[in-house]
């Protein structure tokens, strides 16, 4: 599900996943005018904070330090493995990121089905929280063999403080900071 199949980003999957919010809560044009703006601006700072990150570190990904230095020549992770370094994980950052700012403009809107693949006709999922989707996101890297718990982990923490920088300029910000009150 989290594969975002050629045609949708990750970006572009958190911006359908907006869509759908705004959409289920009735929101006014002003209000989801400024969610986009919101929500590009935090997918677009977590992935250059992570990308800044990934070459300032430069951590080889589970693929090379499993076939070079455990000698298991043959494994494969189930996804793809990107051609920039692992450390930290764009989609837990840019996941966080996203989920913080949604969270924080619409409240706890309780149960959401993400319908992004229905076109697909890929099963929607159904969360509790934005945050849980972020989790979901973050996580579905481990499982596809191309980052580490740890990158994600921090990845989450890198675009928790996007949220939060994003958040804290709203006094700066005129008549629609009245919106990010939560």
């Amino acid at each position: 599900f989290w594969k975002d199949v050629p045609g949708a980003t990750s970006p572009g999957h958190w911006l359908s996943i907006l869509q759908q919010v705004i959409r289920q809560t009735a929101t006014t044009l002003e209000k989801a005018a400024l969610a986009y703006a919101l929500t590009g601006a935090a997918g677009n700072d977590a992935l250059i904070v992570c990308l800044k990150g990934k070459y300032d570190y430069n951590v080889v990904r589970p693929i090379t330090f499993i076939r070079e230095v455990m000698g298991q020549t043959t494994w494969s992770s189930f996804l793809t493995t990107p051609a920039h370094p692992e450390y930290t994980s764009a989609h837990s950052s840019l996941s966080m990121a996203s989920a913080y700012v949604i969270q924080n403009l619409f409240g706890n809107i309780g149960n959401f089905t993400d319908h992004t693949y229905d076109y697909l006709n890929y099963a929607p999922r159904t969360y509790s929280s934005m945050y849980d989707i972020a989790a979901e996101a973050g996580l579905s890297r481990f499982y596809a063999g191309i980052h580490y718990k740890r990158s994600i982990q921090i990845g989450f923490m890198q675009g928790e403080r996007v949220g939060i920088n994003i958040f804290s300029r709203k006094a700066e910000q005129g008549p629609a900071g009245k919106y990010m009150q939560n």
